[in-house]
């Protein structure tokens, strides 16, 4: 009896989420990420160093230089970033 209701539950799990994969595919809507988000949570319990490396990744796409900004009153020279051919050109002070 215990495995009839182990597989009964599988099954209406799968179906649950078969359809709620369909439904999020056929009606997009900007709260539906939230959902895949929801799952993604719930694998991260099953495998936590994945989950972190992911987390990783993600933050290393977002990660960006800082340069300094450049002030009208600063004694330092101007550099020109040329962010297309990745140089900056620091010119030199006058001697």
């Amino acid at each position: 009896m215990l495995i009839l209701a182990i597989c009964l539950g599988t099954v209406v799990l799968l179906g649950v989420i078969v359809w709620m994969g369909t439904h999020m595919v056929s009606h997009p809507d900007p709260n539906a990420g939230a959902i895949g988000g929801g799952v993604g949570a719930g694998l991260g319990m099953l495998d936590p160093g994945a989950a972190r490396a992911r987390e990783e990744v993600d933050d290393k796409k977002n990660q960006a230089e800082i340069l300094p900004t450049p002030d009208d009153d600063d004694e330092h020279p101007r550099w020109k970033v040329d962010l297309h051919r990745g140089t900056v050109k620091i010119p030199r002070p006058p001697q």
